[in-house]
């Protein structure tokens, strides 16, 4: 018989006896079935042994002895389809045993070692719920958002209980007797975990709940640059997942929140208020709609007292040509803006020979003073100065 027949042979003899020790299909043979690929083809008689070996533990559920055997194999057929099997079937073995760090760590070594692995989507998952159990265990109070966030249905085992454990509270402090949970870091190694769904497995169902839970993580830690980062991925890449709604939403809200201050850069303000108003052309059904428009206010009303302590600074550095161009500025922005009114009668009170150069600024001074005498001949008291002749006057003014 030649040689690639009795390699065939020898396979699925071990599959069916692996088959009947468990009642079911190993992982390997599952794979193997569906791809039609052979790992054992080109093997010796030992190595076809030894690979046999790990799958028998596997499905034996003797789990010490199957890590064993497949560390070992994952070693021996390195860059290999049975080093690939081998390192899948170690990584299972720790997750069954509940040793989540040492089953991560396999499962991102088989992405670095296996880029194109035939076992991404079981792996994701595993992923996924690692990382879901150690976020619910450092944060007992978000469980219920966490374990909803995704857009999947994970059927797992009991879910973790929360715990008062010192090293969740304080980082810093090492981890030595909880198998289950990293030495260091757990919320961290939690994050690393979701990186590694959406960084391999980009198409794949669970990607952009491994994003949105990311980007709610940050967000609950106040650190909005980050939040904002993952809010803009899963916008920008996923525009059909069901947390688009909530990606608009909390990434104007992180925006806005990152903003520091009239005197530091303004672009969140403006990126934040373009969200805000994309968000309610894009969902006219959300509940969110009337917190939106009072957000949009509140942005309009910190981007004007960005622009006064412009007015202020120039005011403060006796600059009245400066002063002059900023009130401008500041009025045909937001015409409506109480600020505006004190841009307005800062304008007025400039000498108007400091404007002689600035031909649209002396302009507009002109028509406000004129305005405002008109209005005093009149007989009125307390013009309101934000009339429609001012704000359609404001709005030809460019600068």
């Amino acid at each position: 018989m030649p040689a690639i027949l009795v390699s065939v042979a020898v396979l699925g003899t071990s599959l069916i006896s692996g088959c009947a020790a468990s009642g079911q299909r190993s992982p390997f043979a599952n794979a193997m079935w569906a791809k039609g690929k052979d790992a054992t083809a080109g093997m010796s008689a030992q190595d076809r042994e030894e690979l046999a070996a790990c799958r028998d533990a596997y499905d034996a559920r003797d789990y010490d002895k199957a890590v064993k055997l497949c560390r070992k194999a994952a070693d021996d057929f390195a860059e290999t389809s049975a080093g690939e099997e081998a390192r899948y079937l170690l990584a299972e073995s720790y997750y069954q045993q509940g040793r989540y760090p040492k089953a991560q760590d396999h499962y991102q070594r088989l992405f670095a070692d296996y880029p194109s692995t035939r076992y991404v989507e079981p792996v994701t998952r595993r992923l996924y719920d690692i990382a879901t159990r150690w976020l619910q265990i450092s944060e007992p109070e978000q469980r219920e958002k966490i374990r909803t966030v995704s857009a999947e249905r994970i059927v797992e085992a009991a879910e973790p209980e929360a715990s008062t454990d010192p090293t969740l509270k304080y980082r810093i402090l090492p981890n030595f007797h909880n198998r289950s949970r990293p030495v260091f870091d757990t919320q961290g190694q939690a994050l690393r975990a979701l990186k590694a769904i959406w960084m391999n497995d980009p198409t794949g169902p669970l990607a952009d709940d491994a994003l949105m839970l990311t980007a709610d993580y940050y967000q609950r830690r106040r650190n909005y640059v980050e939040s904002d980062r993952y809010y803009r991925i899963l916008r920008e890449e996923y525009p059909d997942s069901p947390h688009l709604e909530a990606a608009f939403a909390l990434g104007g809200h992180a925006l806005q929140a990152s903003y520091q201050g009239p005197m530091y850069d303004g672009e969140d303000l403006i990126s934040a208020r373009r969200l805000k108003e994309q968000s309610l052309y894009l969902f006219p059904a959300s509940t969110a709609r009337s917190q939106m428009r009072k957000d949009l206010g509140e942005l309009e009303a910190l981007e004007a007292e960005r622009l006064w302590a412009m007015v202020d600074y120039y005011d403060r550095k006796d600059s009245p040509r400066a002063i002059a161009i900023a009130c401008v500025k500041l009025i045909s922005a937001f015409p409506e803006s109480p600020r505006s009114d004190e841009a307005r009668a800062l304008l007025l009170s400039l000498d108007p020979k400091v404007l002689e150069r600035l031909p649209e600024v002396a302009e507009y001074y002109q028509i406000l003073s004129a305005s405002v005498k008109a209005a005093d001949k009149a007989g009125e008291q307390g013009t309101d100065l934000r009339s429609e002749d001012y704000g359609s006057t404001a709005g030809r003014v460019q600068l």
